[in-house]
């Protein structure tokens, strides 16, 4: 499950594309993989729908009770692994969840269990600096997210 966040409390400055921006990005990224993995994974707009500032233990307890069952596995790039003792009730959320850590290369070992797979090293940041300096993007999002990005003329995109 892909949870696109809604007004992420950590953030100094507003984010430059709105949730719903962030939910389409991830709709069209998904859109652009083998159908056999769009089949495994779903995107789920519960932080985009919540007013003010989203927590990912209110995401996660909002999850939870309506699959009560399930275990949950909160997947994250180093970089907010390493910002994760900031977050809001972070010790009761670290008892609800599994943390798996994707480890982007040249990064810090986090205290976290982390997997092994190839992660390019490619940031939101990478992103969003990519068109502020007018640089090609393409190598850096999938082809449906380069286009909603042009088409909605985000992060200064023409």
């Amino acid at each position: 499950m892909v949870i696109p966040s809604g007004e992420p409390r950590l953030r100094t400055e507003k984010p430059l594309a709105s949730g719903r921006d962030r939910l389409e990005m991830c709709v069209a990224a998904l859109n652009d993989l083998p159908n056999d993995l769009q089949e495994k994974v779903v995107v789920n707009d519960v932080e985009i729908q919540r007013k003010g500032p989203t927590y990912a233990i209110e995401t996660i307890n909002q999850l939870r009770a309506f699959n009560p069952r399930d275990t949950f596995t909160l997947i994250l790039g180093s970089d907010a692994a390493a910002k994760f003792e900031q977050w809001y009730r972070a010790d009761a959320l670290r008892k609800i969840v599994s943390i798996l850590v994707v480890k982007r290369p040249g990064d810090a070992e986090s205290k976290f269990e982390e997997v092994a797979i190839k992660a390019l090293d490619i940031s939101a940041t990478s992103i969003r600096d990519a068109f502020a300096q007018k640089k090609s993007a393409a190598e850096l999002v999938s082809p449906s997210v380069l286009t909603y990005i042009k088409e909605h003329k985000l992060y200064g995109s023409k």
